[in-house]
């Protein structure tokens, strides 16, 4: 599967929607949200550094370059529109949180999917890394072939290239303990859709938002990575009613 970034620039440059994908993740988990907007605002679906390349690659980058990215991005938007909008998911809802607090006046809204304040690693989350860093999924396992589509990295059979990834994920750690600091300061409107059968975030992550701020909707049979059916309906219908309609 291609892993690309997204760029198209409205000749008003009113609103644009900055979209940021979780940690080996990918832009083509947004596709659905994108097509769904009008064609009056701007779209910036990121390709984090390190990703839709190889396990070497990834090992290579940092949190440290993949903020910087962001930041540059989001510096450029704040100052040549009227308005940005947010769409993240996983480690990415974590890089919006900041942003809305950095560019708080040009930041008018978040619209986040699991959001891993707290991590709660279950052991189906293993199994499926392992089918899908193998490369061995069968067409009918939903949740696994979920997984592989939001994989933005070429899978590897040298088990030992792998071992370059820790730093990365005690990168991750580290900005979890630092953004639960930062949400209690977070005044941006926000929609937050967490999944009930998340295999990697802790339901008790929604403990740290302000109700007054923070709309928190629980997807009742979904994943980190799949969507059941009727979920994702629910998903994209409030993110039309939400954003699509309002720009």
């Amino acid at each position: 599967m291609e892993h690309k970034g997204y760029i198209f620039e409205a000749e008003e440059k009113k609103t644009s929607v900055l979209f940021i994908h979780g940690i080996c993740g990918t832009p083509n988990h947004f596709n659905d949200f994108v097509a769904q907007l009008p064609k009056n605002c701007s779209v910036y679906n990121l390709l984090l550094d390190g990703h839709g390349k190889g396990v070497r690659d990834f090992s290579r980058t940092s949190m440290k370059r993949w903020r910087e990215q962001v930041f540059g991005v989001m510096d450029y938007l704040a100052q040549s529109h009227q308005s940005v909008i947010i769409v993240a998911h996983s480690m990415g809802t974590l890089f919006a949180i900041e942003c809305a607090l950095k560019w708080s006046k040009k930041v008018k809204q978040l619209f986040l999917l699991a959001v891993p304040l707290k991590i709660a690693f279950k052991p189906r989350a293993a199994i499926n890394s392992l089918k899908v860093s193998t490369d061995r999924i069968s067409p009918d396992d939903k949740v696994a072939m979920a997984a592989k589509n939001a994989y933005g990295i070429e899978p590897d059979l040298r088990f030992w290239l792998y071992f370059g990834w820790i730093a990365r994920y005690l990168e991750l750690f580290t900005e979890i303990r630092r953004t639960r600091k930062l949400v209690p300061l977070l005044k941006t409107p926000c929609l937050v859709f967490q999944s009930q059968k998340d295999e990697l975030v802790a339901k008790s992550s929604v403990k740290y938002f302000d109700s007054k701020v923070v709309k928190t909707v629980f997807l009742q049979n979904s994943c980190h990575y799949y969507y059941d059916e009727q979920d994702y309906d629910l998903l994209l219908k409030e993110f039309s009613k939400s954003i699509c309609e309002k720009i």
